[in-house]
């Protein structure tokens, strides 16, 4: 009887099945001569979703230059997506391979009898660091010699989405903050009292500053993607980091008619990090639970230190809907428009990648939601 999963079946073929049919696609000489002439990375799996035959550019993608490493298994665990071990029988049977592009292309495929093309956001971890992947998936029945394969082809299209997502956000923030600076000196040039321009004056170079730093998170997301981003470890006061944090996001439009509170009993100790990193961190914390929050509403932020570890935390009275929730982190994923989705993603980027932390979510009726922040640094005083 087959074992009951979260999504798409997990019958697996066994290993004397995955050699034969591997065996049987490599009699199929013209076949072959075909699919090896045809541009573009690719596979065949069986009826199983298990990989029996690939081209050199898809064992290139991987970085394996046999097919032996990867035979028999199915697309999401040669990419170590981070979901591949969740279901009782591996890659499509957990909770979020529901929202995968590339099992729902194959199962699509199979149901119909047709190809079947879609996107998909991968997250993985490869030697320990997060990569995240968008693919174009195609998938599309073909059979040999009386017996039924499924061909997979991969685009990767990540470099297009990271451009698109990159651009849009930073194109959305940086006209918000610089429009209202220009609604700020339309102000002043049409002339008031000095009290009320010394009051614009200020406001203006809050805005200022807020576009100088939307500009430097950008050019650091950028390295940080690119793994050119240089890391600055210093001894930094948990305590002040709060009230810094706090104190830059309540003059950003996100937080107009909002309230951000510090716990009332934060931990407050010196430890090792980069700073600036972690900052940005805490920011984009702040920002997406602002952006949840309704007018009137407050978010609140912490650190507390347990088994050696620090914790900073942001909390917001919303709950995330379950569709969401099995979506975050992915690049390119975002709730507020198309190709704007890099909050959460570069928020496990810059904690998992560089300050050696570990980020994690939880969302519910009970404890609303909260984002956290682990990190392992040692500390270097009190």
């Amino acid at each position: 009887m087959e074992e009951k999963t979260n999504y798409a079946p997990g019958l697996r073929s066994t290993k004397d099945e995955i050699l034969d049919e591997k065996e049987f696609v490599a009699t199929q000489k013209f076949f072959k001569e075909i699919f090896g002439s045809i541009a573009g990375i690719g596979a065949v799996i069986d009826k199983n979703r298990q990989i029996v035959y690939a081209n050199d550019d898809f064992l290139n993608l991987l970085g394996v230059k046999t097919l032996e490493p990867i035979l028999g298994k199915r697309p999401g665990e040669v990419v170590s997506c981070v979901h591949n071990d969740e279901g009782p029988s591996g890659c499509g049977t957990s909770v979020n391979c529901g929202y995968c592009g590339a099992v729902n292309a194959i199962i699509e495929s199979q149901e119909t009898g047709q190809k079947s093309m879609k996107e998909t956001r991968i997250s993985s971890v490869i030697d320990g660091k997060n990569k995240s992947w968008d693919l174009k998936i195609t998938s599309a029945p073909v059979t040999l010699s009386g017996k039924l394969f499924y061909l997979l082809f991969l685009q990767d299209i990540s470099d297009e989405k990271r451009r698109l997502a990159l651009e849009r956000s930073f194109f959305h923030d940086l006209l918000n903050s610089a429009g209202g600076l220009n609604g700020l000196l339309t102000i002043l040039k049409e002339g008031s009292d000095p009290d009320e321009e010394r009051d614009i004056i200020n406001l203006s170079e809050e805005a200022s500053r807020d576009i100088i730093e939307e500009i430097m998170m950008h050019r650091q997301l950028s390295a940080a993607e690119s793994g050119d981003l240089q890391v600055n470890i210093e001894d930094v006061s948990s305590r002040e980091l709060l009230i810094s944090s706090t104190g830059k996001i309540s003059s950003h439009e996100v937080g107009k008619d909002k309230k951000v509170l510090i716990d009332e009993f934060p931990a407050d100790i010196v430890f090792e990090t980069d700073r600036n990193l972690l900052q940005r961190v805490l920011i984009n914390l702040l920002k997406n639970a602002l952006e949840a929050t309704p007018k009137d509403g407050t978010v609140f932020i912490g650190a507390d230190v347990y088994n050696e570890k620090i914790r900073f935390w942001v909390k917001n009275d919303q709950v995330i809907p379950m569709d969401i929730q099995m979506q975050l982190f992915q690049r390119s994923f975002s709730t507020k428009g198309q190709n704007r989705g890099i909050g959460t993603y570069s928020i496990r980027l810059l904690t998992e990648n560089y300050l050696n932390g570990k980020v994690s979510f939880k969302s519910n009726e009970e404890e609303r939601t909260v984002f956290s922040i682990e990190l392992n640094r040692i500390w270097s005083g009190s």
